[in-house]
């Protein structure tokens, strides 16, 4: 500290030397106050006067203000000549009281406070309660007692709240270090006068109770809740009542032996933030087709629905489960919960179905625990989840419902499948065959319904249609999938052709597989009847797309049926839509098959032609991903990402059956050529799954084939903040490259410095500038302009950490050339994230604010989650060093609420700055205040927060 220090913390006090300096005027005391509310930073000439005068001047205020100055001047440093002054400072546009923070009273306890706080994070309580006892001894007072301006008794309210703050942590301390008799009169005193805080009750409960005193201790709990609902009308919050219920049942948790166990957290007085919505990425599908009969279904399942929370219905394929359970979810009365359907036919590894479950809700994965990133997101949200097909994967889907439901109290799940979940609670609905044979029988009306649509003259049927309607629904067990094909057929056969035929199908597979299930020889039946109906070449092209999971797009046909027809598989492909064996997205574009039909078409595939369709898949995969690549890092990248988001299912596919069967080179490659696709959509745990379980399977595989792959799992390892695995990744790619034309390399070798630089560690021997002085020589090299564009982008990180501001701008500028003029948008929004950091490090937050607008604008437009973030996280330091630190708190509420959501946090990818901006923002923000920003924060979605940080750079702009 220096020879002259500052007090507020009561009547303000300058001491020199240890001496306290005479008193001054009202008038000087208040211009000295306003200058201190900032230390070691320049204060405008129109704040200050605002401050002093508290927006009511008189009409020489300048001449005032510069008298005021100039005997402060004198008086703190009456040894000064000739004007040299070296405490109070004019400095454009205003005037600078060059002391450290440390040197005025209040900086020094706020510091305190922040101290303490992490020293009790980290368990070192004695070091925490020293720290806390010391920052409460600097008050004298009332801060700025003797300041009557309106700046000082804000300044003074906010200081008192920091110091209500402190001493409730004290209590809390005390309660951890057993101290619990000693505390109790002077929280109560401290709760006497702040009645509403729920921390303060907390901590006076939990002492009395330790000694004894229960009785007490519930009154407590009671004169709050009173004074809640008296003046609030609301409760408690739930930890207060967690706290309230221990106590009762005196549960041994809070006994506290010796060192009593840490206290509950206490909550603020402000309500607990709030989680993020979980929005569905889309509303649940509406059927081309009318929802015929089943009302007593429908009633059962909506009854069904306000009691148990895990709703089952089961029967065999083609019964109409799906259907019923949208149909179920839609009709709900208005009001009740968001409703979103996740398919599971397509997710063929048990491993993936939390995955599948996570990426519907739109919970992105850095980290493996997909099952706890969904129920972070879900907790206390409201919501009724469909989980359609799941018996191929029935342990994983039960093994989902077992984690979630008990964690999530206002989740409800309605499953379909063939066969029972068998999880404790669970209500299983039947859903068999449509009543069929009777004269207005649903399945009756629904072969009469889809009839029409496809024979009009049927809309008007006579007795005899009527007669052989009947019949056939009935010859047909009801089975609605086997209805609805019945129908299609009328296209190309007339109706009484159609019932003829239908009782051939059943005397010739009445007997069926004896380990089969009745309903299962029915249905196969019925779809062996529909497939007696295709030529050759259309039944080739049936079976061969019965290997394609979840949607599939007409080259991915052509590829992978076209061998087994010659060609022409399209136009076959066009003939099974028509006999509705496959269904047409027209709005996507995109074709599926029904999953009772894809499971039938495949029993008709011996081992060798399936493995032959399915290598063929591989091939598609390989080719598809290498040739969207390069797109990826241009202007083509939201086209290419959105058909690699639709070939997902089959890119999976790929991928395992080539791992399976010995093929890891080609898993290797559609694994390399992904890699930047999982980054930026935030697959992170997936993409890493299957890049190690590739580079395992090939260890002997050529460096050319094997380093991309390395440097995917590299770039995934940084979003995760694996820099272990940064390092080993690197390291392999620069230890067993002879070749570095392709840009990889260059890439690995820039990427080891830049985590160095990101993460601010030493260089003693000088590895980064080697590493990047040949990273650059080798991009130069390649002519890839992308790989250039993002090391240049990269050199601006280096000569940032650096200090070298000039520099910094001067490669950002050149890698912002490169990535406009190559489309390269991540790069590009890249160097708006960097170079935002270079301005607000050089105190230039506006045009930093402006920077982060472009980024943040950019990357939510283009879907990327992870860039988002972390650019949102930057506009929190920057927004706080703008003198927006309320702002920046709802930021930081935002950020932290979808870093949940998505299950991916910018503090574990740029862990220096990110902390740094944290702190600044915490201490820039009273406790309460912080709080109840973040707790706005926590309700935007990440929309809504980039158009937060629009606003301040308009306002930054226009100011």
């Amino acid at each position: 500290m220096s020879a002259t220090s500052f007090r507020v913390l009561g009547p303000v006090e300058v001491r020199r030397d240890g001496s306290l300096l005479a008193p001054q005027s009202p008038k000087h005391r208040a211009v000295l106050a306003a200058l201190l509310l900032d230390p070691g930073r320049t204060v405008p000439v129109d704040l200050l006067v605002d401050r002093v005068w508290s927006g009511n001047p008189p009409a020489a205020v300048s001449a005032t203000l510069q008298s005021i100055v100039s005997r402060l001047r004198r008086e703190l440093e009456p040894e000064v000549t000739g004007g040299r002054w070296t405490l109070l400072v004019t400095r454009e546009p205003g005037y600078r009281l060059e002391v450290e923070p440390g040197d005025v009273d209040a900086v020094r306890f706020v510091q305190l406070l922040r101290s303490a706080r992490d020293l009790a994070a980290r368990d070192d309580v004695e070091g925490a309660r020293a720290a806390v006892t010391e920052g409460l001894a600097l008050w004298r007072g009332p801060a700025y007692a003797d300041v009557s301006a309106t700046f000082a008794a804000e300044e003074s309210e906010r200081l008192e709240q920091l110091r209500l703050a402190a001493r409730e942590l004290a209590a809390e301390l005390d309660l951890r270090l057993g101290r619990h008799a000693e505390i109790v009169d002077d929280v109560r005193e401290l709760l006497r006068a702040e009645p509403l805080r729920e921390g303060l009750r907390g901590s006076l409960m939990l002492a009395l109770y330790r000694c004894g005193r229960q009785a007490e201790a519930l009154e407590v709990y009671e004169e709050g809740r009173r004074l809640l609902a008296d003046g609030l009308g609301v409760d408690p919050g739930r930890p207060l009542q967690a706290l309230y219920a221990q106590i009762l049942r005196q549960d041994p948790a809070l006994a506290g032996s010796g060192p009593a166990r840490p206290a509950p957290a206490a909550p603020e007085a402000v309500p607990a933030p709030e989680r993020p919505t979980v929005r569905p990425t889309a509303p649940l599908p509406v059927p081309l087709t009318a929802f015929v009969g089943r009302e007593r279904e429908l009633a059962q399942v909506g009854a069904a629905l306000t009691g148990p929370r895990l709703v089952t219905l089961v029967g065999p394929g083609g019964s109409g489960k799906t259907r019923l359970a949208l149909e179920a979810a839609r009709r709900r009365p208005a009001g009740e919960p968001p409703a979103v359907l996740v398919e599971l036919a397509g997710v063929t590894d048990p491993g993936l179905v939390g995955a599948q479950v996570a990426g519907v809700l739109g919970v992105t994965l850095a980290g493996g625990d997909a099952l706890g990133a969904v129920a972070t997101a879900l907790q206390d949200r409201p919501l009724l989840l469909l989980l359609d097909n799941c018996e191929h994967v029935v342990e994983a889907a039960a093994a989902v419902c077992a984690e979630l439901l008990p964690r999530c109290p206002d989740l409800r799940v309605l499953a379909t499948s063939r066969e029972p979940l068998g999880l404790p609670g669970e209500a299983v609905l039947p859903c068999g065959p449509m009543p069929a044979g009777a004269p207005g029988s649903d399945a009756e009306r629904l072969f009469l319904d889809r009839a029409r649509l496809v024979a009009p003259h049927l809309a008007a049927p006579s007795a005899e249609d009527l007669r052989q309607v009947r019949e056939l629904v009935a010859a047909l067990d009801g089975l609605p999938l086997a209805v609805e094909l019945a129908a299609a057929c009328l296209t190309t056969l007339p109706l009484a052709e159609v019932a003829g035929r239908v009782d051939d199908r059943f005397a010739l597979l009445s007997g069926g597989w004896r380990t089969a299930v009745p309903h299962q020889r029915t249905l196969a039946a019925t779809v062996q009847w529909s497939v007696d109906l295709l030529t050759p070449a259309e039944l080739a092209v049936f079976r061969a797309v019965a290997v394609l999971p979840g949607t599939f797009g007409a080259d991915l046909v052509e590829a992978v049926a076209g061998p087994e027809v010659e060609g022409g598989a399209l136009e076959l492909l066009r003939v099974l839509v028509s006999k509705s064996l496959v269904e047409l997205d027209q709005g996507a574009g995109r074709y599926r098959m029904l999953e009772t039909l894809r499971q039938y078409a495949e029993q008709g595939l011996d081992a060798e032609r399936g493995r032959r369709l399915r290598d063929r898949l591989i091939g598609f995969a390989v080719a598809l991903t290498e040739r969207l690549e390069p797109t990826l890092r241009r202007a083509e990248w939201t086209v290419s990402a959105r058909r690699l988001d639709a070939e997902q299912p089959a890119l999976r596919a790929a991928l395992g059956h080539a791992l399976a069967t010995g093929q890891g080179e080609a898993a290797l490659r559609i694994g390399s050529a992904l890699s930047w696709w999982w980054y930026r959509r935030g697959h992170v745990a997936e993409g890493r799954r299957w890049l190690a379980d590739a580079l395992a399977a090939t260890p002997d595989a050529p460096a050319s084939v094997r380093s991309g792959a390395l440097l995917g799992d590299a770039l995934l390892a940084y979003l995760s903040g694996d820099v272990a695995s940064i390092w080993a990744r690197t390291n392999e790619i620069v230890d067993a490259a002879d070749d570095g034309s392709d840009g990889v390399l260059a890439l690995a070798l820039v990427l080891r410095g830049f985590v160095r630089a990101l993460l601010g560690q030493a260089d003693p021997d000088g590895q980064t500038q080697e590493d990047i002085a040949c990273g650059l020589e080798l991009a130069q090299a390649s002519g890839i302009e992308w790989v250039q564009a993002e090391i240049a982008m990269t050199l601006g990180q280096f000569s940032r950490v650096a200090g070298d501001v000039p520099g910094a701008l001067a490669h950002l500028g050149r890698a912002e050339q490169l990535a406009l003029g190559l489309g390269h948008s991540w790069a590009h929004s890249s160097v708006l994230w960097i170079r935002a950091k270079v301005l607000a490090d050089a105190g230039r937050a506006g045009e930093a604010l402006a920077d982060l607008w472009r980024m943040v604008d950019l990357t939510h437009r283009e879907g990327d989650a992870t860039g988002t973030l972390a650019g949102l996280l930057a506009a929190v330091g920057v927004a706080t060093a703008a003198g927006e630190p309320r702002t920046a708190g709802v930021l930081l509420g935002a950020v932290q609420a979808n870093a949940r959501l998505v299950g991916y946090d910018p503090l574990r990818m740029d862990p220096m700055d990110g902390q740094r901006y944290v702190a600044a923002t915490q201490a820039a923000l009273p406790a309460d205040d912080l709080v109840a920003a973040q707790a706005e924060g926590a309700g935007l979605d990440v929309g809504a927060a980039v158009a937060l940080v629009g606003r301040l750079a308009e306002d930054a702009r226009a100011g």
